[in-house]
């Protein structure tokens, strides 16, 4: 009977930390697909590669409030950006997506850096100011297609972007009265 009762705890111990581990692999292996400027930063922040910074240096919006700030641009806060690793081509692959943060932020509506890593770097693929960017599962060019949103008192405009084989282009775009 003992016996028989050790081995339900060990078994029971081995079913359930399985899962437990099991939902750690998942946990850690999931996306943010959806981006708001109601969120604070995003949900699986990364660091923000150097060379992705370095390209974000050269933004209008940033650079802008870095002469504002009176900042250099090599001394490009970090904490005006947060990041997410997301697969937009291939499973596995290492894209981003960066999100203003800061001074950056507008009011009702975030800018969104899309990158692409092209195996030889990270290439900027889309800049959008919304107040959403939704990654879609739908494809295009082996790119996962993406939406924007953005509201004013009386509308709301959805945006779809396609992949085009070098960057994300409008593919299409809709306006409806708020009821």
């Amino acid at each position: 009977m003992r016996r028989n009762s050790r081995l339900l705890i060990v078994g029971a111990v081995l079913i359930f930390g399985g899962v437990s581990i099991e939902s750690q692999k998942t946990k850690s292996n999931q996306e943010q697909t959806h981006f708001s400027a109601e969120d604070a930063g995003v949900s699986f922040p990364v660091p923000i590669p150097d060379e992705a910074l370095a390209i974000l240096r050269r933004d209008d919006r940033v650079e802008n409030e870095l002469a504002y700030a009176a900042i250099a641009p090599e001394k490009l806060p970090r904490s005006w950006f947060s990041a997410s690793e997301i697969a937009l081509g291939s499973p596995g692959e290492k894209d981003l997506i960066v999100v203003a943060e800061g001074p950056l932020l507008g009011a009702n509506v975030d800018t969104f850096w899309v990158f692409v890593n092209s195996g030889k770097g990270y290439l900027l693929v889309l800049t959008i100011p919304a107040h959403d960017l939704i990654v879609k599962r739908s494809r295009t060019n082996g790119y996962r297609n993406l939406e924007a949103m953005a509201a004013t008192a009386i509308t709301v405009t959805t945006a779809s972007f396609r992949f085009d084989g070098h960057q994300y282009r409008e593919y299409s775009e809709k306006t409806e009265d708020i009821k």
